[in-house]
Protein backbone atom coordinates (compact mmCIF):
# COMPACT_ATOMS: atom_id res chain seq x y z
CA UNK A 1 0.00 0.00 0.00
CA UNK A 2 0.98 3.56 -0.66
CA UNK A 3 0.47 6.36 1.87
CA UNK A 4 1.06 9.62 1.66
CA UNK A 5 2.08 11.83 5.14
CA UNK A 6 1.52 15.53 4.43
CA UNK A 7 2.92 15.68 1.21
CA UNK A 8 3.17 19.00 -0.62
CA UNK A 9 4.89 19.44 -3.93
CA UNK A 10 4.63 22.22 -6.75
CA UNK A 11 6.94 24.57 -9.08
CA UNK A 12 9.76 26.79 -7.62
CA UNK A 13 8.21 29.06 -4.17
CA UNK A 14 4.23 28.16 -5.65
CA UNK A 15 3.12 24.59 -4.31
CA UNK A 16 0.47 23.07 -6.11
CA UNK A 17 -0.74 20.50 -3.98
CA UNK A 18 0.10 20.90 0.00
CA UNK A 19 -0.09 18.97 3.11
CA UNK A 20 -1.98 15.96 1.34
CA UNK A 21 -2.41 13.05 3.79
CA UNK A 22 -3.90 9.79 1.82
CA UNK A 23 -3.38 5.96 1.02
CA UNK A 24 -4.60 4.29 -2.13
CA UNK A 25 -5.72 1.26 -0.68
CA UNK A 26 -5.70 -1.86 -2.88
CA UNK A 27 -8.49 -3.40 -4.71
CA UNK A 28 -10.16 0.46 -5.25
CA UNK A 29 -10.53 2.54 -7.61
CA UNK A 30 -9.75 6.06 -6.24
CA UNK A 31 -10.42 9.39 -8.61
CA UNK A 32 -8.73 12.62 -7.93
CA UNK A 33 -10.93 15.70 -8.77
CA UNK A 34 -10.11 19.33 -8.83
CA UNK A 35 -10.65 22.47 -11.19
CA UNK A 36 -6.64 22.53 -12.19
CA UNK A 37 -3.17 20.69 -12.33
CA UNK A 38 -3.00 19.71 -8.88
CA UNK A 39 -4.21 15.87 -9.43
CA UNK A 40 -1.93 15.72 -12.31
CA UNK A 41 1.02 16.83 -9.84
CA UNK A 42 0.00 14.36 -7.46
CA UNK A 43 0.57 11.86 -9.40
CA UNK A 44 3.35 12.71 -10.69
CA UNK A 45 4.70 13.02 -7.23
CA UNK A 46 3.59 9.75 -6.15
CA UNK A 47 5.46 7.93 -9.19
CA UNK A 48 8.91 9.87 -7.84
CA UNK A 49 8.68 11.90 -11.19
CA UNK A 50 8.56 15.30 -9.63
CA UNK A 51 10.69 15.91 -5.81
CA UNK A 52 8.19 16.85 -2.80
CA UNK A 53 8.57 19.92 -0.91
CA UNK A 54 8.03 18.30 2.13
CA UNK A 55 5.90 15.31 3.75
CA UNK A 56 6.62 11.48 2.91
CA UNK A 57 5.63 9.34 0.60
CA UNK A 58 5.83 5.39 1.49
CA UNK A 59 5.85 1.92 -0.67
CA UNK A 60 5.03 -1.13 1.76
CA UNK A 61 5.84 0.97 4.67
CA UNK A 62 9.70 1.78 2.69
CA UNK A 63 10.06 5.82 1.99
CA UNK A 64 10.37 6.19 -1.53
CA UNK A 65 13.30 8.02 -1.05
CA UNK A 66 14.85 4.59 -0.38
CA UNK A 67 13.94 3.08 -3.50
CA UNK A 68 15.51 3.11 -7.03
CA UNK A 69 13.64 4.01 -10.28
CA UNK A 70 13.82 -0.06 -10.90
CA UNK A 71 12.14 -0.97 -7.42
CA UNK A 72 9.33 2.31 -8.38
CA UNK A 73 8.87 0.91 -11.53
CA UNK A 74 8.14 -2.42 -10.32
CA UNK A 75 5.95 -1.08 -8.35
CA UNK A 76 4.15 1.57 -9.31
CA UNK A 77 2.96 2.24 -13.12
CA UNK A 78 2.25 6.02 -14.00
CA UNK A 79 0.25 6.90 -17.47
CA UNK A 80 0.98 10.17 -18.56
CA UNK A 81 -1.64 12.28 -20.25
CA UNK A 82 0.32 12.70 -23.30
CA UNK A 83 3.63 11.67 -24.76
CA UNK A 84 6.04 11.77 -27.75
CA UNK A 85 4.63 9.26 -30.19
CA UNK A 86 7.82 6.80 -31.81
CA UNK A 87 7.88 5.14 -34.76
CA UNK A 88 7.56 1.70 -33.75
CA UNK A 89 4.72 -0.86 -33.84
CA UNK A 90 1.85 -0.61 -30.91
CA UNK A 91 3.30 -4.39 -29.60
CA UNK A 92 6.65 -3.15 -29.07
CA UNK A 93 5.33 0.03 -27.60
CA UNK A 94 3.66 -2.03 -25.28
CA UNK A 95 6.48 -4.52 -24.52
CA UNK A 96 8.26 -1.04 -23.29
CA UNK A 97 6.30 -1.70 -19.84
CA UNK A 98 7.74 -4.98 -19.30
CA UNK A 99 11.19 -2.78 -18.82
CA UNK A 100 11.54 -2.69 -15.10
CA UNK A 101 12.11 -6.76 -15.28
CA UNK A 102 14.77 -6.78 -17.88
CA UNK A 103 18.56 -6.41 -17.27
CA UNK A 104 20.21 -4.72 -20.31
CA UNK A 105 20.92 -5.51 -22.70
CA UNK A 106 17.09 -5.99 -22.41
CA UNK A 107 16.03 -9.28 -24.25
CA UNK A 108 12.08 -9.84 -23.75
CA UNK A 109 11.24 -13.23 -22.43
CA UNK A 110 8.49 -15.31 -23.07
CA UNK A 111 6.10 -14.26 -20.38
CA UNK A 112 7.22 -10.30 -21.34
CA UNK A 113 5.43 -11.71 -25.11
CA UNK A 114 1.79 -13.43 -22.27
CA UNK A 115 2.27 -10.18 -20.72
CA UNK A 116 1.75 -7.97 -23.51
CA UNK A 117 -0.40 -9.98 -25.26
CA UNK A 118 -2.58 -9.87 -22.40
CA UNK A 119 -2.81 -6.64 -21.38
CA UNK A 120 -3.37 -5.73 -25.59
CA UNK A 121 -6.47 -7.85 -25.03
CA UNK A 122 -7.97 -6.68 -22.41
CA UNK A 123 -7.81 -2.74 -23.21
CA UNK A 124 -8.92 -3.87 -26.78
CA UNK A 125 -6.03 -3.46 -28.22
CA UNK A 126 -4.67 -6.71 -30.09
CA UNK A 127 -5.81 -5.32 -33.49
CA UNK A 128 -3.42 -3.31 -33.31
CA UNK A 129 -0.77 -5.16 -32.64
CA UNK A 130 1.55 -4.32 -35.78
CA UNK A 131 0.39 -1.28 -36.84
CA UNK A 132 2.63 1.40 -36.41
CA UNK A 133 1.95 3.64 -33.36
CA UNK A 134 2.44 7.32 -35.73
CA UNK A 135 -0.11 5.86 -37.53
CA UNK A 136 -2.82 5.74 -34.81
CA UNK A 137 -6.08 7.78 -34.25
CA UNK A 138 -5.83 9.59 -30.80
CA UNK A 139 -8.31 7.50 -29.33
CA UNK A 140 -6.36 3.91 -30.56
CA UNK A 141 -2.85 5.15 -29.07
CA UNK A 142 -4.48 5.61 -25.59
CA UNK A 143 -5.42 1.97 -25.76
CA UNK A 144 -2.09 0.83 -26.71
CA UNK A 145 -0.64 3.67 -24.01
CA UNK A 146 -2.95 1.80 -21.65
CA UNK A 147 -2.18 -1.84 -22.66
CA UNK A 148 1.76 -0.95 -21.93
CA UNK A 149 0.92 0.22 -18.48
CA UNK A 150 -1.16 -2.85 -17.55
CA UNK A 151 1.89 -4.87 -19.03
CA UNK A 152 3.95 -3.22 -16.44
CA UNK A 153 2.16 -5.91 -13.89
CA UNK A 154 2.62 -3.42 -10.91
CA UNK A 155 0.37 -3.12 -7.19
CA UNK A 156 -0.78 0.39 -8.25
CA UNK A 157 -1.58 2.26 -11.63
CA UNK A 158 -1.51 6.40 -11.48
CA UNK A 159 -3.26 7.43 -14.68
CA UNK A 160 -3.62 10.75 -15.72
CA UNK A 161 -6.88 11.65 -17.75
CA UNK A 162 -6.61 8.06 -19.32
CA UNK A 163 -10.36 8.87 -21.10
CA UNK A 164 -8.19 11.52 -23.15
CA UNK A 165 -9.17 11.03 -27.16
CA UNK A 166 -12.01 8.21 -26.42
CA UNK A 167 -15.48 8.56 -27.30
CA UNK A 168 -17.82 7.58 -24.97
CA UNK A 169 -17.92 3.68 -25.43
CA UNK A 170 -14.58 3.69 -25.40
CA UNK A 171 -14.61 5.69 -22.03
CA UNK A 172 -17.06 3.41 -20.44
CA UNK A 173 -14.65 0.78 -21.37
CA UNK A 174 -11.75 2.29 -20.03
CA UNK A 175 -12.98 2.55 -16.89
CA UNK A 176 -14.41 -0.39 -16.92
CA UNK A 177 -10.97 -2.04 -17.33
CA UNK A 178 -10.28 0.24 -14.07
CA UNK A 179 -12.72 -1.33 -12.03
CA UNK A 180 -11.66 -4.79 -13.47
CA UNK A 181 -7.95 -4.19 -12.40
CA UNK A 182 -9.14 -3.25 -9.04
CA UNK A 183 -11.53 -6.40 -8.94
CA UNK A 184 -7.66 -8.09 -8.74
CA UNK A 185 -6.30 -6.28 -6.11
CA UNK A 186 -4.95 -3.34 -7.78
CA UNK A 187 -4.84 0.26 -6.21
CA UNK A 188 -6.23 2.38 -9.30
CA UNK A 189 -5.85 6.42 -8.77
CA UNK A 190 -7.10 8.38 -11.77
CA UNK A 191 -7.01 11.85 -12.45
CA UNK A 192 -10.74 12.67 -13.85
CA UNK A 193 -12.28 15.95 -14.88
CA UNK A 194 -14.82 14.16 -15.91
CA UNK A 195 -17.44 14.64 -12.95
CA UNK A 196 -20.09 11.69 -14.39
CA UNK A 197 -17.58 9.00 -14.62
CA UNK A 198 -15.72 9.53 -11.46
CA UNK A 199 -18.75 9.14 -9.46
CA UNK A 200 -19.78 6.28 -11.26
CA UNK A 201 -17.14 4.09 -11.46
CA UNK A 202 -15.03 5.03 -8.26
CA UNK A 203 -14.79 3.54 -5.10
CA UNK A 204 -13.76 6.33 -3.38
CA UNK A 205 -13.42 10.56 -4.59
CA UNK A 206 -10.98 12.94 -3.14
CA UNK A 207 -11.82 16.54 -4.33
CA UNK A 208 -8.89 19.67 -4.21
CA UNK A 209 -9.34 22.51 -4.20
CA UNK A 210 -6.23 24.76 -4.67
CA UNK A 211 -3.98 22.09 -3.81
CA UNK A 212 -5.93 20.96 -0.89
CA UNK A 213 -8.53 17.88 0.10
CA UNK A 214 -11.45 19.29 0.78
CA UNK A 215 -13.56 16.52 0.86
CA UNK A 216 -12.97 12.59 0.66
CA UNK A 217 -15.39 9.69 0.72
CA UNK A 218 -17.31 7.35 -1.28
CA UNK A 219 -19.12 8.67 -4.00
CA UNK A 220 -22.45 8.96 -1.97
CA UNK A 221 -20.55 10.82 0.29
CA UNK A 222 -18.38 12.88 -1.55
CA UNK A 223 -21.83 14.03 -3.82
CA UNK A 224 -24.37 14.62 -1.05
CA UNK A 225 -21.62 16.80 0.66
CA UNK A 226 -22.44 19.38 -2.28
CA UNK A 227 -18.79 19.99 -2.18
CA UNK A 228 -18.80 19.25 -5.92
CA UNK A 229 -21.17 22.03 -6.66
CA UNK A 230 -19.05 24.64 -4.58
CA UNK A 231 -15.36 23.60 -5.98
CA UNK A 232 -16.84 23.75 -9.84
CA UNK A 233 -19.63 25.87 -9.81
CA UNK A 234 -21.49 23.92 -11.96
CA UNK A 235 -24.84 21.82 -10.52
CA UNK A 236 -24.09 17.86 -10.75
CA UNK A 237 -27.49 16.18 -10.54
CA UNK A 238 -28.19 11.83 -10.48
CA UNK A 239 -31.36 9.71 -11.37
CA UNK A 240 -31.70 6.05 -9.93
CA UNK A 241 -31.91 3.31 -12.62
CA UNK A 242 -32.00 -0.26 -12.85
CA UNK A 243 -27.82 -0.42 -12.89
CA UNK A 244 -27.33 2.07 -10.16
CA UNK A 245 -26.68 6.03 -10.19
CA UNK A 246 -26.12 7.90 -13.49
CA UNK A 247 -25.07 11.57 -12.51
CA UNK A 248 -25.70 14.49 -15.38
CA UNK A 249 -24.82 17.95 -15.28
CA UNK A 250 -28.25 20.41 -14.84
Amino acid sequence: MIELQHVSAGYGSKLVVEDISLALHPGQVLTLLGPNGSGSTLLRTIAGLHPMAGGQITVDGVPVKELTRRQMAQKITYMPQSRTIPNITARKMVLHGRFPYLSYPRRYRKEDYEAARRAMERSDAWELADSPVQSLSGGQRQKVYLAMAMAQETQTILMDEPTTYLDIQHQLSLMTVAQQMAGQGTAVVLVLHDLCLALRFSDRCVLLQEGQIVQQGSPEEVFQSGALDQVFQAHIRRVDTPNGWRYYYD
